[in-house]
């Protein structure tokens, strides 16, 4: 072997020699950056491989806790708030009493602040948490380009309805829908009727498709993926999505659509093609039930004739496309020598 004296680039590079030899896993943070630039997400337990000494998973897990925390906290008092503003007052009996409680949630300013205010509550943490993360935010949020075509982001978008309605039929044959559920499908219809549409859109699908991605795939799935195997990172951040719905029925549900959409962002490397899925089924059944007959819409039952074929045809088109997608287009893999990996 080569003196030191005898290799002056080996010199100029002495302390990157020196903690390789060593044995100590000391990644800059540019070879950090190159790496998560352009590893595939498929390469998860590489990068984990390399950086687990710097990952800090926890913090995935405490913003769970918090987000759900505040927006249950959140869902408390704008119940109050949304009350006080439709009934003009506040009582025991007005809570206890079903007929109030249905008039506040059909009145658009009480949905709007039984809707979009918690969701914006829920969102908030992870938010500052990603604000305040070493990485760049976009990028802590999985907010980057990916490696998919924006085409495959809408094709992704017109395959998650069908998903959702599957598994609603699916559910269905075994479970009853609950009250809850049917009472939120009479709130929407109302809506739909009194010429709220575009409202409701903004408050159902949009601010929904926007917050709950944002934490659940942009900011937790995005490093549990890259600590552990993917499908547990999915997984978890799959199952506590559904989990956040809280009604029993709702949660099975929409199990189906979050498994998805945590296999869009892990799949594309981009949290844009699940945000778009999102609101996409979101819009579909937004409209399912609000031009549906009272008497023929459901959550867990086949919409009206013409949106089944609707989305049975743009479901299969949307499946195709993806499909494709997942095969065409992959980030290029990152090759590590296993004498590049040091023990930790």
């Amino acid at each position: 072997m080569d003196s030191p004296q005898s290799d002056p680039h080996r010199n100029n590079h002495k302390p990157e020699s020196n903690s390789v030899e060593r044995g100590t896993p000391s990644p800059t943070e540019t070879e950090n950056f190159i790496i998560a630039s352009v590893i595939d997400p498929a390469s998860a337990s590489t990068a984990m491989s390399l950086n687990r000494t710097r990952e800090r998973w926890w913090t995935s897990i405490a913003v769970i806790g918090i987000s759900l925390l505040i927006f249950i906290a959140a869902t408390v008092v704008m119940t109050i708030v949304a009350v006080f503003y439709v009934n003009g007052s506040i009582s025991g009996s007005i809570f206890a009493n079903p007929s109030a409680m249905r008039e506040t949630m059909r009145s658009t300013a009480g949905l709007f602040l039984l809707i979009v205010v918690p969701q914006l509550a829920l969102v908030t943490p992870c938010l500052l948490a990603a604000h305040f993360s070493p990485e760049p935010t976009l990028k802590r949020l999985a907010l980057v380009r990916g490696n998919w075509p924006v085409w495959a982001w809408f094709t992704a978008a017109l395959a998650t309805p069908l998903i959702g309605m599957l598994s609603g039929v699916v559910i269905g044959i075994f479970l009853e829908e609950s009250e809850t559920l049917r009472e939120m499908s009479d709130v929407f219809r109302q809506q739909g009727e009194a010429g709220f549409t575009a409202q409701l859109i903004l408050m159902v699908a949009l601010t929904p498709a926007l917050c709950e991605e944002l934490l659940f795939r942009g900011y937790v799935q995005s490093r549990l993926t890259r600590v552990f195997p993917p499908v547990f990172g999915i997984g978890l951040a799959s199952l506590t999505f559904a989990a956040f719905h809280m009604d029993p029925v709702h949660v099975i549900a929409v199990a189906p659509i979050g498994f998805f959409l945590g296999w869009l962002s892990w799949q594309s490397g981009s949290l844009f093609p699940a945000i778009l899925a999102h609101f996409g089924n979101n819009l579909v059944a937004v409209f399912a039930t609000i031009m549906a007959p009272a008497a023929d819409s459901g959550t867990l039952s086949l919409p009206a004739l013409e949106f089944t074929l609707g989305i049975l045809l743009l479901g299969v088109i949307g499946i195709a496309g993806t499909v494709a997608a997942s095969i065409m287009y992959k980030s290029p893999k990152l090759t590590v020598s296993e004498s590049d990996i040091q023990p930790v």
